[in-house]
């Protein structure tokens, strides 16, 4: 331990010796280790985000749609009778209770614009069910969702965003409760009563892509409403959420099974298909991760200049210090010595340097993180792998001038000029 200790004492007395010298030496390393770091950081931000991002989408529910055999190498239509549904959904929600907890059946009328004097908002019209509000993670601030009976009797209720309420009543939550909200739809004229008041979530806000003051938002009303107003009873997709503790993989395959037995299995054109959004998910995640390696190993060739670096400043170290190492072998110092002196000394140049990077590369990262508006997560698992590769750099590249400076003859090193 003592040895250890004078060694790496005498490696920071020579770096403060030489000080241009060895921070040129650790350049290589500082750049190779900052860029590293600074790509994983950048990588791990955006998968945080992405993954924050498509929860606020329902990354856990799994959809059903319509899609052609893979067979199939007809003309591309549907026909109403290839379509789903309420009968379908309604008989699928008892024969999986217990294992689906929400299903979302939406019906979207399109855009509109709402005018009222000098005010204008941007609104897209939606037909929800109680379950859509579950699975989209719909919060209201204030009022309340549809009653049933409101859903049945096709009523003209709605509910609009706290950002639709800031531009139409200035704020006013309680002014925007029971008004009513004119809507021109598909060259018909309508008007609806504000029942509740739900909380914006800009779903691109941080991956820096937020619309700003003037942007579009959903406007909600009934299910039953929306299919009245489109003359249109037939779904081409729906989504739904298992519950708790429910295998997601086997349900998907359990529903796929119902559908193909109960009402698209003699069809040869379309079937029914469940997809995750999850697995959506950890494919993004994966192709991300695996750009982030690529990238991160093209600037890890940094690293491995730096190395040369080390192992150069090492050989030129030694030379200059010949006589020192004939001194310390005549006076009794084993080969061992001699090389764990080196050794260290190389070691402490990539470590310093390592630490350095690491800070250099954290900022580099967490900036360029906030730049893209991601959430900020330092690369943990990059610093660790960064700084422990420095140490490897070090302890590879000073072997060599390490053992040529252990393997020297004392007498023609003390004879050296």
């Amino acid at each position: 331990m003592t040895m250890l200790y004078e060694n790496f004492r005498l490696a920071l007395f020579s770096l403060k010796a030489n000080k241009m010298r060895a921070l040129l030496t650790m350049l290589g390393i500082i750049i190779g280790i900052s860029s590293v770091i600074a790509i994983m950081t950048v990588g791990d931000s955006l998968s945080s985000t992405l993954t924050t991002t498509m929860e606020g989408f329902g990354a856990n529910n799994i959809e059903v749609y319509l899609d052609y055999r893979p067979d199939y190498d007809g003309e591309n239509y549907y026909e109403y009778d290839d379509l789903m549904t309420r009968d379908m959904i309604e008989e699928l929600a008892k024969k999986f209770d217990g294992k689906i907890k929400a299903i979302s059946v939406v019906c979207s009328l399109g855009d509109a614009q709402v005018t009222n004097g000098k005010k204008t908002a941007k609104v897209n019209v939606s037909g929800y069910t109680a379950g859509s509000f579950y699975l989209n993670n719909v919060k209201l601030v204030k009022g309340r969702f549809f009653k049933e009976v409101e859903n049945s009797a096709a009523s003209k209720v709605c509910i609009v965003s706290d950002k639709y309420v800031d531009t139409m009543f200035g704020g006013n939550k309680k002014e925007a409760i029971g008004s009513s909200v004119p809507l021109e739809i598909n060259g018909k004229s309508y008007k609806f009563t504000i029942v509740g008041i739900y909380e914006y979530q800009d779903a691109f806000a941080g991956l820096g892509m937020s619309s700003g003051d003037n942007v579009r938002t959903n406007m909600y009303i009934p299910y039953k409403t929306a299919e009245v107003m489109s003359h249109d009873n037939y779904i081409f997709y729906f989504d739904f959420m298992a519950e708790q503790g429910i295998e997601q993989e086997q349900l998907i395959k359990e529903v796929d099974a119902f559908f193909e037995k109960n009402y698209y299995g003699n069809n040869e054109r379309i079937y029914a298909h469940c997809y995750s959004m999850s697995s959506m998910l950890e494919e993004v995640q994966s192709m991300l991760s695996a750009v982030t390696l690529g990238i991160s190993l093209i600037a890890g060739i940094a690293l491995l200049v730096g190395g040369i670096g080390v192992m150069n400043i090492m050989l030129v170290s030694i030379t200059e210090r010949t006589r020192e190492i004939g001194t310390r072998k005549a006076l009794g110092a084993p080969n061992s010595s001699i090389r764990i002196q080196f050794i260290v000394e190389s070691v402490v140049i990539c470590v310093i340097g390592g630490i350095i990077g690491m800070i250099l590369g954290c900022a580099l990262g967490m900036t360029a993180a906030a730049l893209l508006k991601c959430s900020v997560a330092p690369s943990i698992e990059g610093i660790i792998i960064s700084i422990t590769f420095s140490m490897a750099i070090g302890l590879f590249f000073g072997y060599y001038p390490a053992n040529k400076a252990a393997k020297m003859d004392p007498i023609e090193a003390l004879r050296y000029e």
